[in-house]
């Protein structure tokens, strides 16, 4: 007999994603892929991803060939996000990502805008082998699976290709990829590929919402008359971005702009001049002016620099362990 149980239900705004959590049951309906996900657990059985059905119209899918994970257990280990600074999930999210599909290679790629997508967060160097932007519309295959809201597993071992992507979406829009290396051939399964569905979707809400979240902190947290980052804001993402490095999830650099006698509004003008989109800026508790440059090593850190420096502004890379 099945456990009585209560229904938390949430809903994205165009209802693409209903997530349905019961004591006993958990159903998830991927609308986008005409998919429902569903999941039982019975007072003597407990579910695993091994006994996940996939329905599509009035099919049935296999169940998972690889039953190790609990359904309790993917839970547990997405809900981790929940505890993290709003400014450190996407960060995080990769490295659950990595856990649940057992591989040592992920890498979560922001879409920009409708064309190019932005590394956030990477595992390691591999997964980073794609590089720090990727034009996603032009990698055939992938995006047309992405588009169609299905996982895109590459059996083929295309070059330049993760082995398995997922997206995020945001109504009809993809708006993160998760991307998996490090996986062999004889493992892109459909218990796989239904794996990484599920852990997708567990996903999703904390994700939008990390986005959400960065979309709008420069214009809540911002100097008067700049884009510049007041004190504590910025502290708090230096700490966030160097945390992660710290744990291998990304690169980055914090250089000092001398600024002499000039104000911060002029310098921050002409700073945002010579900066990606990407980058912050920002005073801290010192009372100077910085730049924080993520998915930048030190070597590349040193082209910004010089780069300002054709501009008449002496910089400085700065531990940040220093300025704390």
């Amino acid at each position: 007999m099945r456990e009585k149980c209560n229904i938390i239900k949430e809903a994205s705004a165009r209802g693409r994603n209903v997530f349905a959590h019961r004591r006993g049951w958990l159903t998830i309906e991927n609308c986008k892929g005409a998919s429902k996900l569903e999941f039982e657990r019975t007072q003597t059985e407990e579910s695993q991803l091994g006994g996940l059905q996939l329905e599509r119209g009035n099919m049935e899918g296999a169940a998972l060939q690889e039953p190790e994970d609990s359904l309790e257990r993917v839970y547990d280990v997405v809900s981790r996000l929940e505890h993290y600074g709003i400014e450190e999930v996407l960060f995080y999210a990769a490295q659950v990502l990595a856990e649940l599909m057992d591989s040592k290679d992920v890498a979560i790629y922001n879409v920009a805008n409708r064309g190019y997508a932005r590394l956030f967060s990477a595992t390691s160097a591999d997964a980073r082998k794609l590089g720090n932007s990727i034009e996603y519309k032009a990698m055939g295959d992938m995006y047309d699976a992405l588009v169609a809201g299905r996982i895109y597993m590459n059996k083929d071992m295309v070059e330049n290709r993760p082995h398995m992507a997922s997206a995020i979406y945001s109504g009809e829009e993809i708006r993160a990829i998760l991307m998996i290396w490090g996986i062999p051939r004889e493992k892109l399964t459909e218990g796989r590929m239904k794996r990484l569905t599920v852990i997708g979707l567990l996903v999703q809400r904390e994700v939008l919402r990390a986005n959400r979240h960065m979309a709008s902190f420069r214009s809540r947290n911002r100097l008067e008359g700049t884009n510049a980052l007041h004190e504590e804001a910025f502290m708090v993402l230096v700490s966030a971005f160097f945390s992660a490095r710290d744990k291998g999830l990304t690169e980055c650099s914090l250089m000092e702009v001398k600024t002499g006698y000039q104000d911060y509004e002029e310098v921050a003008t002409a700073v945002a001049c010579n900066i990606r989109q990407t980058d912050y800026m920002g005073m801290m508790k010192d009372g100077r002016f910085y730049v924080l440059l993520p998915n930048t090593d030190k070597e590349n850190a040193k082209v910004v620099q010089a780069r300002l420096k054709e501009q008449g502004y002496r910089t400085e890379l700065k531990d940040v362990e220093a300025i704390r």
